[in-house]
């Protein structure tokens, strides 16, 4: 099985933000949260421990932790998961966290680094070139978050920093919307890797397919079309991940341009994402409790 990583969802109530593209309020599925039942919780790490195990004895190097919230929201389950993945005989060494950094401060970038041992921050970004727009797409209450204040605390701390842009018309209000444009922004801001997420929207009527249907035009679709074309012209092939996307660098920069963010294409060779639950099983979709593998 060739597993491109392994997403832990890491509990909370309700998140933090409220993201107007939110992939996971467009599926209901729900997964009991056994981590936060006192009841459950010894059986609930021994079940994470198992699949851990189990993804790393399939070859998949990558944990990235993330989940229907920001997961800096439930810092004692960051705790219980270093504590178990250093229990592993071989423990996960590449710990990524996806967050669009709301409320994250230089001590939970200390703790993120020394103490969980995250490796990369892969920073969900909605609008490059202007903080205030950014945070109104992803609707959060931090109206501290500046992405050059904190992809700099990042750098400082010797974190690889990702940054995953999530293509709609609006991922750049200052600036032409070229693929120049953008890498130079990204620059900036310091990236390492970046991502082009191709925003993923179900056949249904949710609030926010509805959102995305009025936010993601033939123009930001044709943009998307010519930076590929541009990177494969320009750009110097890396690599293939497990799950098939090319990695280039493109002006310096590791790029990767994701089409298929909820694993939807079929791939009889490769898992893109296994997904642990907070109900302890694992699954290789996002949107089909049906994809359990145990």
């Amino acid at each position: 099985m060739n597993i491109q990583s392994l997403s832990v969802c890491v509990p909370a109530k309700r998140c933090i933000n409220d993201c107007k593209f939110c992939c996971s309020k467009m599926h209901t599925s729900d997964y009991e949260d056994r981590f936060t039942d006192v009841c459950c919780y010894a059986s609930y790490t021994e079940d994470m421990r198992k699949r851990l195990e189990y993804a790393r004895e399939n070859g998949c190097n990558t944990c990235m932790l993330t989940g229907n919230n920001e997961p800096q929201q439930n810092k004692e389950f960051l705790r219980v998961f270093s504590e178990v993945n250093r229990s592993l005989r071989t423990p996960f060494l590449n710990i990524e966290m996806q967050t669009t950094g709301a409320f994250i401060d230089a001590d939970f970038l200390d703790f993120f680094k020394s103490s969980v041992g995250v490796t990369t921050i892969a920073v969900s970004i909605a609008c490059l070139d202007d903080d205030a727009d950014n945070r109104s797409m992803i609707q959060t209450k931090d109206d501290q978050l500046e992405l050059a204040r904190f992809c700099a605390e990042v750098k400082k701390r010797n974190i690889n920093l990702r940054l995953c842009l999530n293509m709609n018309d609006g991922i750049l209000v200052r600036h032409d919307y070229t693929p120049e444009s953008v890498i130079k922004l990204c620059g900036d801001l310091g990236a390492d890797q970046i991502t082009f997420r191709a925003l993923w929207s179900p056949d249904s009527d949710t609030e926010q397919g509805e959102w995305i249907a009025r936010n993601v035009s033939a123009e930001t679709l044709d943009f998307i079309d010519e930076l590929k074309a541009d990177v494969k012209a320009n750009g110097k092939y890396l690599d293939t991940l497990e799950y098939g996307a090319d990695r280039y660098d493109y002006h310096g920069f590791s790029v990767v341009v994701d089409e298929d963010s909820m694993s939807q294409e079929e791939n009889k060779s490769a898992v893109k994402y296994l997904i642990l639950r907070p109900n302890g099983h694992l699954y290789s979709k996002w949107d089909s409790k049906a994809s359990l593998i145990f």
